[in-house]
């Protein structure tokens, strides 16, 4: 496994929930890490990707209060534009392995099964994707062959795209896993499980809640 970074994408802000969705805590403990603890057995290096020196000052003081070490955290170029394809961007300039897994800050249920998974399908591909039946895709959870794909961002970027989707139409190689094959490693594809929303919050601590309980 150990041709992999990780970088997990903190940059966005949120107006529903009002304030960075990645260190709202749940059990104690900021969303983030939850997320960042899923990637540690996988990752030769953790990169954090955030949108301001204020923003990366805040989850420095979080990993030295958790006491966690080895973690990067970036912070975007300047840009007009706040958009997750900046961030990924960021990530691909800063990561040093062949191989770069997204991830979003605000996925707290995301599964170590899952993210090996996708991982031990990376060789020979520029990206392994995720697709639901209805044929949406979740770019943000997958694993990308890191210069491919920054020529892909910059590609996008000259061209004005500000989407992950324009990034993935400009690799070949490319392979989607079904959810439904994900779903024998994570039953209940909680994975993919964004909090956006107040519910989304609720729903996430009372399964989190359980697993602290078991813990």
């Amino acid at each position: 496994m150990g041709h992999v970074d990780f970088a997990i994408l903190a940059g966005g802000r949120s107006s529903r929930l009002g304030r960075d969705k990645g260190l709202l805590e749940i059990c104690g403990k900021p969303m983030f890490l939850w997320v960042l603890e899923a990637c540690i057995p996988y990752a030769n290096r953790i990169l954090i990707v955030t949108s301001s020196i204020e923003q990366k000052k805040e989850y420095e003081e979080y990993l030295e209060r958790f006491s966690v070490k080895g973690v990067r955290i970036v912070v975007d170029e300047e840009s007009e534009i706040r958009c997750p394809l900046i961030g990924a961007r960021t990530a691909f300039k800063n990561v040093k392995s062949e191989y770069t897994f997204l991830l979003p800050c605000d996925t707290p249920l995301v599964n170590s099964s899952v993210l090996q998974l996708l991982i031990s399908m990376s060789k020979g591909y520029n990206a392994v994707v995720p697709r639901w039946p209805n044929g949406y895709i979740e770019p943000l959870h997958s694993i990308y062959k890191t210069d491919k794909a920054l020529a892909a961002v910059e590609s996008s970027l000259n061209d004005e795209r500000y989407d992950m989707r324009s990034m993935l139409e400009r690799l070949n190689r490319i392979l989607y896993i079904s959810t439904l094959v994900i779903k024998r490693f994570d039953p209940y594809l909680y994975t993919f499980l964004n909090v956006n929303r107040e519910g989304d919050f609720k729903k996430a601590g009372k399964i989190l809640k359980k697993h602290c309980l078991r813990g």
